[in-house]
C-alpha cells in the first residue's frame, strides 16, 4: 500500500498528508476484477470483508473509476489496531475474476510490525511482479498458492445481493453436525489450524511453506481414508443431557500436582501440592463432591545409600526434579484410589506412563560416576503406603517405586486415564498407528504397496533425517488435528514408552515390567488441538465410554475444550512464585545453619550469596573481579 491508501483507515487520517480516503486500484487490475458491464459502467458495489489478524469487518464498498485509475472506498475502517499499518504493508484482495457484485471480496492486511515473518515472505514473492505498487496473480500462476495461504477464499461464501445502506446480517454459526464436513485440504486453511501450521513453518521460505501445507493435506487425507476404512476412527455423539444420566451415581475423580520452583534439590524440603477432586453426577447433598489436598510438603525426599540424608551431588538436577514430580503425582492418584472405594473413573492430568531410563545412575566407562539417589523412608511412606522398609534390590529407587505405583493404578477397580492437552513435538503415535495397520487390510486402498507407503509416509512426516529436504517435523497433534473431526477419536494404539534398547543394564529386568500405555487422540472442538488420552491395556475395551466422559467434561463450559474437573485441580496444584520464594528462603536459611554448625565457612558464604543476591547481580557475572 502507498501512504495515500492509508486514508481509508480512521486511525491513520491524522498522521498522513494525503486527503485520499480510498485504496487505489490500477485500471488493468479493475478490468480483470469486474464484469465487463460494471467496468464499462465505471463503478461497482462490492461486499468486502476486511481481515486484519483477529479483526474481521464486513461492509459494502464502492469501487469507482477516478481519472485514470479506480479507487476502493466506502465507510472508513474503525479500530485502534489499524494504527500499526504502514505504507510498506500489504493488502491482499481476493475475488473471482469478472465479479458482477454478487460474490464477496476478501481484503487481508499483512502488517510488518505485527507479522514480520509473513510480511518478509510476501515481499520476496511480489517484489519482482509489482507494477505501480500492484501485482495481479491468477490461479494458474506459479506464486498463487503461496499467496492464497494468507488470504482466505471467498468461494465458500453464499452469493448474495445486499441493499445499499443496510448492514448485512451476522453470519450463522456452523451447526455441530455439518451436512458437508470440510475436507482435509479445506480444513488446513481454516484460521485455527493455519495459525498453528504457520508457527511451525515460520522459518521456511514461502515455497517451502506451501509445500508443507500440501504435504500435511495429502498425508492427512490419505491417513483419514485408511483409518475410516479400517475402523480406526470412532465417532462420539454429543448429548449432555443423556450422557450425564448414563453416568449418574458413578464417582469420577480428577488428580493433578505441582512442585515449587526451587533452586536446590537433595536433602532440602521440596514443596509439593497434589489436588484431588471427585464428584458424583446426579447425587445431591454433602457427599456429592470432595476436594482434598493429598500432599503439602515432602521433607528430605532423597536419601543416601546408607539411609541417611542425601548430601551428595547429581549432575542432572532436572532428572531429580522430574522424578519427584512424576512420583508425587502418581502418589496422589494412588491415595485417591484408596480413599474412595466407590471411585468409578479417575482422570490424571499428564502422561500415564513416562520413559524412566533417564532416572538411573550416570555411567562412564562401565563404572558408576554418579549414583541416582533413593527415596527416603519418609517419602516412600507417602508414595507407597505400607511399603516395606528394606533397601535391597533398589526397592527405594524411583524406577522400582514408580513401577509399583503404576501396578496399583493398573490393577485397581477404577478405570484410570491420563489426559494431556499440551502439544508434543513427537511422531510416536503416528508411527504406532502405521505399525498397527495390517498390510492385507489397506492394500486395496493404496496406490502403492503398503510397505512402501508406510516408509514414504514416515519420511514425509519427519524430513529432518534428509539434509536435502526443507521442512519441519509434522507432529502428532498437528497431523491428527487435520485427520479428526470434532467429536471423533483415534482408536487406541499400543505405545512402548520404555524401550529396552534404551534401558540401563542394571534396570532392564525392572523396566521390562513397565506397562505399555494405549494412546489415542480426541478432537473436542474445531478451534483447539486434539487431547491425548492414555489407558492401560485392561481398559482398552472401555475406551468409548472414557472418551465420551472426557468429551462431555470438556464441553461443560462454552467454547471450552478441556475437562473442567482437571482444570480445577490443575489451577489449585500450581505453586505460584510468591509461595516458592519463601520456601527457597527457608531452605537456604536451614542450610546456612547446618554450615555454621559444621563451621564450613565456604558453604556459608555461597549460601549467603544465594539468599541475599540474585542471578542478575553484576558481581555474579563470570570473570568479573575474580
Amino acid at each position: 500500500m502507498a501512504e495515500s491508501d492509508l486514508g481509508l483507515f480512521a486511525e491513520q487520517r491524522s498522521a498522513i498528508r494525503a486527503k485520499q480516503r480510498a485504496i487505489n486500484i490500477n485500471t488493468d487490475a479493475a478490468r480483470l476484477l469486474l464484469a465487463p458491464r460494471l467496468f464499462k459502467q465505471g463503478e461497482a458495489l462490492l461486499n468486502c470483508t476486511c481481515v486484519f489478524g483477529e479483526i474481521i469487518q464486513t461492509q459494502e464498498r464502492l469501487l469507482r473509476k477516478t481519472h485514470k485509475n479506480w479507487r476502493l472506498g466506502g465507510p472508513k475502517i474503525e479500530g485502534s489496531a489499524f494504527s500499526e499499518l504502514d505504507s510498506k504493508d500489504f493488502m491482499l484482495l481476493r475475488s473471482i475474476s469478472g465479479n458482477d457484485g454478487t460474490y464477496p471480496v476478501v481484503m487481508t492486511l499483512i502488517c510488518r510490525k505485527t507479522d514480520r515473518v509473513v510480511h518478509a515472505g510476501l515481499a520476496a514473492i511480489v517484489e519482482r511482479h509489482l507494477k505501480r505498487s500492484m501485482a495481479v496473480f491468477e490461479k494458474n500462476d506459479e506464486s498463487f498458492e503461496a499467496l492464497a495461504v494468507h488470504c482466505p477464499s471467498p468461494a465458500r461464501a453464499v452469493p448474495s445481493r445486499v441493499k445499499r445502506g443496510v448492514v448485512p446480517p451476522m453470519p450463522k454459526r456452523r451447526p455441530a453436525k455439518p451436512s458437508a464436513p470440510l475436507t482435509v485440504a479445506e480444513k488446513i486453511r481454516t484460521p485455527h489450524i493455519l495459525q498453528r501450521m504457520l508457527k511451525v513453518a515460520a522459518d521456511l521460505s514461502a515455497p517451502a511453506q506451501v509445500n508443507f501445507l500440501r504435504t500435511i493435506g495429502s498425508l492427512g487425507d490419505q491417513l483419514r481414508t485408511v483409518l475410516l476404512k479400517t475402523n480406526g476412527i470412532t465417532r462420539i455423539d454429543r448429548n449432555q443431557r443423556g450422557f450425564w444420566k448414563e453416568v449418574s451415581g458413578n464417582r469420577i475423580g480428577f488428580v493433578d500436582g505441582g512442585l515449587a520452583n526451587l533452586s536446590m534439590l537433595g536433602s532440602v524440603p521440596i514443596a509439593a501440592r497434589v489436588g484431588g477432586y471427585s464428584v458424583v453426577p446426579g447425587q445431591r447433598g454433602e457427599n456429592r463432591e470432595t476436594f482434598e489436598v493429598l500432599k503439602h510438603m515432602i521433607d528430605e525426599l532423597y536419601s543416601s545409600r546408607d539411609g541417611g540424608v542425601y548430601d551428595d551431588t547429581f549432575p542432572d538436577v532436572g532428572a531429580l526434579r522430574d522424578a519427584a514430580r512424576i512420583a508425587i503425582e502418581a502418589a496422589g492418584a494412588v491415595q485417591m484410589l484408596s480413599k474412595h472405594e466407590d471411585l468409578h473413573t479417575l482422570l490424571l492430568h499428564g502422561a500415564l506412563v513416562n520413559p524412566v531410563s533417564r532416572y538411573s545412575d550416570v555411567m562412564r566407562d562401565g563404572r558408576i560416576r554418579h549414583r541416582f539417589p533413593d527415596f527416603s523412608d519418609k517419602a516412600l511412606s507417602t508414595m507407597l503406603p505400607g511399603a516395606r522398609r528394606s533397601r535391597r534390590s533398589g526397592g527405594h529407587n524411583f524406577i522400582s517405586v514408580h513401577l509399583r505405583q503404576l501396578e496399583l493404578l493398573r490393577d485397581g477397580r477404577p478405570t484410570v486415564c491420563g489426559v494431556i492437552e499440551r502439544e508434543s513435538s513427537t511422531t510416536s503415535v503416528c508411527r504406532a498407528v502405521l505399525r498397527s495397520l495390517r498390510d492385507d487390510d489397506i492394500r486395496d486402498l493404496l496406490p502403492e504397496p503398503p510397505a512402501s507407503w508406510k516408509r514414504n509416509f514416515l519420511e514425509l512426516i519427519d524430513p529432518a533425517a534428509d539434509d536435502d529436504v526443507e521442512g519441519p517435523r509434522i507432529t502428532d497433534p498437528l497431523l491428527f488435528r487435520c485427520v479428526l473431526e470434532p467429536g471423533e477419536a483415534l482408536r487406541p494404539v499400543e505405545l512402548d514408552r520404555n524401550e529396552l534398547r534404551r534401558a540401563p543394564n542394571a534396570w532392564r529386568t525392572t523396566i521390562e515390567r513397565y506397562p505399555k500405555p494405549w494412546v489415542s487422540y480426541l478432537q473436542v472442538s474445531e478451534w483447539t488441538s486434539p487431547i491425548r488420552l492414555e489407558l492401560f491395556r485392561r481398559s482398552v475395551d472401555l475406551f468409548d465410554s472414557v472418551a465420551k466422559l472426557v468429551l462431555h467434561c470438556a464441553l461443560l463450559l462454552p467454547k471450552y475444550a478441556f475437562p473442567v474437573g482437571l482444570d480445577i485441580v490443575d489451577k489449585f496444584a500450581r505453586i505460584p512464585d510468591w509461595l516458592s520464594r519463601p520456601v527457597n528462603t527457608t531452605t537456604a536459611v536451614r542450610a546456612m545453619k547446618i554450615a555454621l554448625d559444621e563451621n564450613d565457612m565456604t558453604l556459608f558464604n555461597q549460601l549467603r550469596g544465594m539468599l541475599c543476591g540474585s542471578g542478575r547481580d553484576f558481581l555474579l557475572r563470570p570473570g568479573v573481579f575474580r
